[in-house]
């Protein structure tokens, strides 16, 4: 467990990463919502949902280990739920802005536009970070840094448009996370040189592509019925 020492406080490398990405994609939506009226939504939901994640992620080790949590009740301070915590966290925390959604339907494109630009925002800080703290040699983190610095800024220029442009750069960032992995030597491959990830983000740029495909065979097919019809 890699930790930083910030004054008096010791803080987990990990935490100290959700919190500068958290912040990071929070200003990132700060600044380009700030003339919007749904601005203040926007911006509650993401804090939300992000602190419910969080507690979640923090504290969950007392539901997968609650004997050791009762016994060395401290370890609630210095560890963490691991991966099933952030699955539980991320799965609550989508059921909480499910809810508000379920609230506030119109608000849907907007809430997508704007999760993508916050994920993308604070991905880019989260690598940079991560890339300065192992002294500038990390290549792989800095190619991440790079893609979501690129995509951050596409999304941030696109925002007024149409959805699809948010549909091309999933698709574009699939493609990106599939292919930087293979820079990295030290992977752990599952089947035929991809790692599990990989093979998960190939699944994801399949789906994006076949979708964005029938959507503009429909686009175009619709077209089509309205000039016949006049």
């Amino acid at each position: 467990m890699s930790t930083v020492v910030l004054g008096p406080l010791t803080v987990r490398i990990d935490i100290l990463v959700f919190f500068i990405s958290a912040v990071a994609g929070f200003l990132a939506l700060r600044l380009r919502l700030r003339t919007r009226e749904e601005s203040a939504w926007i911006l509650d939901t993401y804090v939300n949902a992000l602190l419910i994640g969080f507690i979640v992620w923090k504290f969950s080790i007392i539901i997968f280990d609650p004997i050791r949590t009762i016994q060395h009740p401290l370890s609630l301070l210095y560890f963490t739920g691991g991966d099933k915590g952030v699955w539980l966290g991320t799965a609550l925390a989508l059921l909480y802005v499910g809810f508000r959604l379920n609230k506030n339907r119109s608000l849907l494109v907007s809430l997508v536009k704007a999760a993508m630009l916050a994920f993308l925002a604070g991905g880019f800080a989260r690598y940079v970070f991560v890339w300065i703290w192992n002294d500038l040699m990390d290549e792989i983190s800095l190619m991440y840094a790079v893609l979501h610095a690129v995509l951050a800024a596409w999304a941030w220029i696109k925002y007024d448009t149409s959805i699809r442009g948010f549909v091309s750069i999933a698709l574009w960032y699939s493609i990106g996370a599939v292919l930087i992995p293979f820079f990295d030597a030290g992977r752990q491959t599952v089947i035929a040189g991809f790692t599990s990830i990989q093979i998960a983000y190939s699944i994801l740029a399949f789906i994006i592509l076949i979708g964005d495909i029938l959507f503009s065979k429909q686009e175009r097919h619709s077209g089509h019925n309205v000039k016949r019809g006049d």
